[in-house]
Order: C-alpha cells, then sequence, then structure tokens
C-alpha cells in the first residue's frame, strides 16, 4: 500500500473526526509507531487494519468511509500530481486517462514490482462511463469514491447506473453530468 493513501487517511480522519479519533483508531490499529511516509510502501493489512479500527470508533461501516475516503482524497492528489494532467481535461477526460496516464506511472516509478489495482474506465456512450476495479484488495469502493471526488474536483456530479461484483470484479456504470 502505498504511502501517499496512509498519510492521506490520516488527514482524512483528522479532518473529519478530529485529531483524538485518529489518535484512537491509530491505536486500535497498532500502528502507533508507524508515521506513513507517502513516498514509502506499507504492507497492504496497514490499511485494513486502520480501516476496521474506523470503523468500530466511528460505528460507520467500512464501505461507507472508504467512499467518503475516496472522495476527500481527490483534490489533495490532483493537487500533488497536478503537472501529469492535462489542463484542458474534464471529469470524462480524467477518468478515461487516469488510469495509465497517472496511476500506473506514479505506482511504478516508486515500485517496479507493485501489484497495484487496475481501474479500467471506458465510455459507453457520452458521459456513461462503466469503470472495472480489479484487484486482491477489496477497496472497490474506494475507487467509487474517487468517482465522486473527480466529478466534484470538476464541477460535475455522478449518477450510478449500475453496480455489480462478479468474479472479484466490480463494475460500475456511472453518467456525470454538469452540476447546475
Amino acid at each position: 500500500m502505498h504511502g501517499v493513501i496512509l498519510a492521506h487517511l490520516r488527514h482524512f480522519v483528522t479532518d473529519r473526526y478530529g485529531q483524538s479519533v485518529w489518535d484512537d483508531v491509530n491505536h486500535r490499529a497498532g500502528l502507533t509507531d508507524c508515521l506513513h511516509v507517502p513516498i514509502q510502501l506499507y504492507p497492504d493489512n496497514h490499511l485494513e487494519d486502520l480501516m476496521t479500527a474506523l470503523q468500530s470508533v466511528t460505528g460507520l461501516h467500512r464501505d461507507d468511509l472508504l467512499e467518503e475516503f475516496g472522495a476527500w482524497v481527490i483534490p489533495p492528489l490532483i493537487n500533488m500530481y497536478r503537472a501529469m494532467i492535462p489542463r484542458e481535461w474534464d471529469a470524462v477526460a480524467f477518468l478515461l486517462n487516469v488510469e495509465e496516464r497517472i496511476h500506473q506511472r506514479v505506482i511504478r516509478l516508486k515500485n517496479p514490482e507493485a501489484t497495484p489495482p487496475r481501474i479500467d474506465v471506458r465510455e459507453l456512450e457520452p458521459r456513461v462511463l462503466q469503470v472495472e476495479y480489479r484487484s486482491h484488495r477489496d477497496l472497490s469502493l474506494l475507487a467509487l469514491g474517487c468517482v465522486h471526488g473527480v466529478a466534484a474536483f470538476y464541477g460535475e456530479k455522478v449518477e450510478i447506473l449500475e453496480s455489480e461484483q462478479v468474479d472479484g470484479v466490480r463494475r460500475f456504470v456511472v453518467r456525470l453530468e454538469h452540476a447546475a
């Protein structure tokens, strides 16, 4: 798991729930000695342990927390990787290009042997996208939250038309519309 995600999770929790909640979550996860530096890689269980503790502390469901975090994390990630994102992109262009032009590049630069999730996006019709999430990790709701975050960043909104999980692949069909 990339440290950038874990570091942003810390910021998300402190932003939404406060420093004392983060301290409690970090303690319950048994990670009080781990700072989670954005440029390092960590075992996948760090995120899982933090999410389990966050769910316990907040009483919210893991999937809801992942989706909320996914939406929250997009603006800081876009700002971090701004040089890789053409200015003319809108939410559709971003989503259609994010996997090859940003996600895989960033991950492979840091660790050529990494096994990141695969997020394939294709346009089924104008502004209707199919998002497929493939991973050994169960973080598809984080990806859906990111779709919402991208749309919000570009002043758009998302309507979920379909959602299904088959053989470890999660598929979402979404319509993006300009916010009124």
